[in-house]
């Protein structure tokens, strides 16, 4: 027996499997939650992964890199 995870892309899907699984030829698995990284939006998906010293450093950094662009 295999498990496999499915995206429905049409309300009608649910339906048939439904269907399938009333004729016990497959069954469905009750809802489960997605992982953080696939629901929460990109810029929380890394957060945490520098330190805020690093982080005020580069942006110290592209602060002087646009000043000095202005500049030319």
């Amino acid at each position: 027996m295999q498990i496999i995870s499915v995206e429905l892309l049409n309300d009608e899907a649910l339906k048939l499997l439904q269907v399938l699984e009333q004729l016990k030829i497959i069954r469905l698995s009750p809802k489960t939650k997605e992982t953080p990284a696939v629901s929460e939006p990109p810029k929380r998906r890394w957060a945490g992964s520098i330190s805020k010293e690093t982080g005020n450093k580069l942006l110290q950094h592209v602060e002087q890199t646009r000043n000095e662009w202005e500049r030319i």
